[in-house]
């Protein structure tokens, strides 16, 4: 095969697999089905060209619409679980995917890194805060789910929250959809773009929630999409997005007390 040819095909693949996530949200229920069987193609088409890098995304993103659909796993935080538990037994499962696992690293943030970390953190922090005070959202679902324990162990739970969200959010974004769109050859701002619009646009019905919320999340999914180029690993997202989600944690076990 000629290998130009075979890069733009992996391109194309790889392109239309993260389009077709970001429009996953705002289509009827009997579309998901037509988008996942695209998805399906795109994915065989990848397996028979042994083209790894859009497999690796193509088992995802296939997951991630699958699941969303089906009774039991189309609410958090099993819309996230299962495609991501779906995608790890496979890759334990195939040498081929285990040996073209390109996007799990640390990194190597500096202190500098560190310390605009730590200004996201609390930027997004106030920036929830401000989105809640000035749009009023109906939250009291949400914040029914938070139980009435001590403080103590609110605290230890918000850990959990904070740490496993962010740690599925970041391998799906900043993990196998960034590493993906970036071995693809394009250029870094389209990247980070368009890893950030499919982050954006599951927060269609997140904290924050609806147009407003989908612009503020692909806003902060540009942020940690330019932390993770510039440390070249998944650490400093990692913990700049734990950070956020804690403070989420936080607004709403306020809601629950109040």
């Amino acid at each position: 095969m000629n290998p130009e040819a075979s890069r733009s095909e992996e391109t194309t693949a790889i392109i239309l697999l993260v389009i077709t996530s970001i429009v996953l949200p705002f289509i009827p229920e009997i579309v998901v089905w037509v988008l996942a069987i695209v998805q399906i193609l795109l994915l065989i088409c990848a397996i028979a060209r042994r083209d790894w890098n859009t497999v690796h995304l193509g088992i995802l993103i296939c997951s991630l619409t699958v699941f969303s659909v089906i009774p039991g796993t189309r609410r958090w935080p099993w819309v996230l679980i299962v495609p991501v538990l779906f995608y790890w037994a496979l890759l334990l499962s195939f040498r081929p995917l285990r040996l073209t696992t390109t996007w799990l690293r640390v990194g190597r943030p500096t202190l500098p890194i560190w310390i605009v970390a730590g200004g996201v953190a609390v930027g997004s922090a106030v920036s929830l805060l401000l989105w809640f005070k000035l749009a009023r959202p109906d939250v009291s679902e949400k914040a029914g789910l938070i139980p009435q324990w001590s403080t103590a162990r609110l605290v230890l739970l918000g850990l959990g929250f904070a740490l496993f969200n962010a740690a599925m959010e970041e391998m799906i974004w900043r993990g196998v959809v960034f590493d993906a769109l970036q071995r693809t050859g394009l250029r870094a701002a389209s990247v980070v773009l368009l890893q950030a619009i499919s982050f954006g646009v599951i927060h269609l019905h997140g904290f924050p929630s609806g147009s407003l919320g989908i612009l503020l999340a692909s806003a902060y999914g540009v942020i940690l999409g330019l932390l993770r180029a510039q440390t070249r690993g998944l650490l400093v997202p990692f913990v700049t997005h734990a950070v956020t989600d804690f403070s989420i944690f936080g607004i709403l076990v306020y809601l629950a007390h109040d």
